[in-house]
């Protein structure tokens, strides 16, 4: 199973479009075994949907309402949230928001037809052999930051069970790309696995879920960072999902001494 994360607002934000979203993926093949979808909703959006709304479709749609706090800048702690109240029987998570539209039919069966148990999943893969060794450079930062195209971050269920968020910022693309090469870079781990093209983003300026911040670690725009930890946080991610990788890879190779010797 497949599970769908995102936030939503209604009120005050024009490029909102759940409907669409929701329609393309029942048309794409999404429906109650292979794919779940799990919204926030702020408790002042007294525009949003009712849940009766969402019955319509063909998968489980569950809402969450709580307060808006920091808007955009707060993404970060509703997916982590989110992603606790996921269906047990899912194997991978996609971030999603609600001016994308799906737009390939049978994506769903693509990613869960992916085996491993760690992996980061998108159409375009980051070159990081580009970006290894000079990721922090500011000319080379505002590609990968930018230009690599994972604007709906998909990761197995492990991963984030392992990484234990979404990073310190709003933005989880840019947030899996600098994972992604920092596992390449440091541990010369390849996590990334290639499906087709399967979604879109609605004409937008994407201007309206734009607002201030205290977060002093934000990557968004042409806004970098101005609390230089967030790097050393991210590598220390990478690190303990390395770690883990290595630790299953020995369990399940004592188990499989162990039962051989029965």
């Amino acid at each position: 199973m497949l599970t769908l994360i995102l936030t939503s607002r209604v009120k005050g934000n024009k490029d909102s479009n759940i409907d669409q979203l929701l329609t393309s993926l029942q048309q794409c093949g999404g429906n109650a075994e292979n794919c779940e979808v799990l919204i926030k909703y702020d408790s002042d959006d007294d525009l949003r949907p009712p849940q009766e709304y969402f019955n319509k479709f063909p998968f489980s749609v569950k809402t969450f309402v709580w307060s808006r706090g920091e808007g955009r800048h707060g993404f970060h702690l509703d997916h982590f949230y989110l992603f606790s109240q996921r269906n047990q029987k899912s194997t991978f998570v996609l971030l999603c928001a609600d001016d994308f539209t799906f737009i390939k039919k049978g994506f769903i069966d693509d990613i869960l037809s992916i085996k491993d148990e760690y992996c980061f999943v998108g159409p375009r893969r980051p070159r990081v052999e580009l970006y290894k060794g000079r990721w922090r450079e500011p000319q080379i930062m505002e590609v990968w930051k930018h230009n690599e195209g994972v604007s709906l971050p998909c990761f197995s269920v492990r991963c984030i069970e392992v990484l234990q968020n979404y990073g310190w910022q709003c933005n989880g693309d840019n947030w899996k790309t600098l994972l992604h090469i920092l596992m390449y870079e440091s541990y010369g781990i390849d996590l990334w696995r290639t499906v087709p093209d399967f979604f879109s983003r609605n004409p937008t300026d994407g201007a309206s879920g734009f607002g201030g911040s205290y977060n002093n670690m934000e990557m968004d725009g042409m806004k970098n960072p101005e609390n230089l930890y967030y790097y050393d946080l991210v590598a220390q991610q990478a690190k303990n999902l390395y770690l883990n990788i290595v630790a299953d890879r020995m369990i399940k190779a004592y188990n499989n001494m162990q039962n051989n010797n029965k």
